[in-house]
């Protein structure tokens, strides 16, 4: 279970004692960064140029002149690896969007055949009107954009989506490759079963709860591969302790059959007390 820590402490954390070199309310000012309004689309059309992802975005901070919006291939803070795609003037609530055509010219990638189940990686660097710059890379990522108050909107995702084919999740072994929620280490093993109804899927003891203990169950939509966990109680972490609950948040959550993975952004809330946050779940078949 991830440790959680008041919004209070998270807010005296980042503005006074944060001693990261990238801490940018330390080295370079107040600094500027955006918010999410809402997620317009985040799947895009293996077989349809013309397909869009889009963002609509707010900001806090610096006055903001413009966004440029980057993609990259991998999950990275190295700029090397983004691809510039354009540049969005700002003016208030504004739009980021990006179609399956310019990501694969970026790229390098056939447009209008890009592999279902691809994830691209999209990076929104702020330019304030002051001529400053700030993204991921310089706003303190780990203190700022994991703290759910915070609700940041400095990198986003666009995945090609493909459809549902039970073959790959009838009780079957799958690796952890990421837990936000910390539960697990990158490498351990879970099981995956089929059901309890059609188009449903569940993972074994993901939250591996003590007490009224309740398994993941996933359903996922057969023509795309989306996915949902409406909101349940998984149970608590000790006999007669606080209960938790999750559930699917945002548009990036996936039943991949083409690539063999199940990627989730869960909301966890301890039952009648906090909002901890979103935090990725991520499972590849062993």
């Amino acid at each position: 279970m991830k440790k959680a820590y008041s919004l209070l402490f998270v807010l005296a954390f980042f503005i006074f004692s944060c001693n990261k070199s990238t801490d940018f309310y330390k080295e370079l000012g107040r600094g500027s960064y955006l918010t999410l309004v809402n997620i317009v689309n985040s799947n895009l059309d293996a077989n349809d140029p013309a397909s869009i992802v889009a963002l609509k975005v707010s900001s806090n901070g610096e006055p903001v002149e413009s966004v440029n919006l980057y993609v990259s291939a991998i999950p990275s803070l190295n700029k090397s690896d983004w691809k510039l795609l354009k540049n969005v003037p700002f003016s208030g609530e504004t739009l980021l969007s990006t179609t399956h055509a310019e990501i694969a010219a970026k790229l390098g990638l056939t447009s209008g055949a890009l592999i279902p189940g691809t994830v691209f990686y999209l990076y929104n660097e702020l330019i304030t009107k002051d001529g400053k710059t700030f993204s991921s890379i310089n706003t303190s990522s780990t203190d700022l954009e994991t703290q759910f108050a915070f609700n940041t909107a400095m990198n986003w995702r666009a995945t090609v989506i493909c459809a549902f084919d039970t073959a790959p999740f009838d009780n079957k072994t799958f690796i952890v490759v990421r837990d936000d929620w910390e539960d697990f280490a990158p490498g351990s093993e879970v099981t995956v079963i089929l059901g309890p109804s059609t188009n449903q899927i569940t993972v074994v003891d993901v939250f591996p709860t003590s007490d009224a203990h309740k398994d993941l169950v996933i359903t996922v939509s057969p023509a795309s591969g989306v996915a949902t966990v409406p909101k349940y109680t998984y149970g608590a972490y000790s006999t007669g302790g606080t209960q938790y609950t999750a559930a699917t948040t945002g548009s990036s959550n996936f039943v991949f059959a083409c690539t063999e993975t199940i990627d989730l952004l869960l909301n966890h809330v301890s039952v009648g007390g906090s909002n901890f946050g979103n935090f990725r779940l991520i499972l590849k078949k062993k």
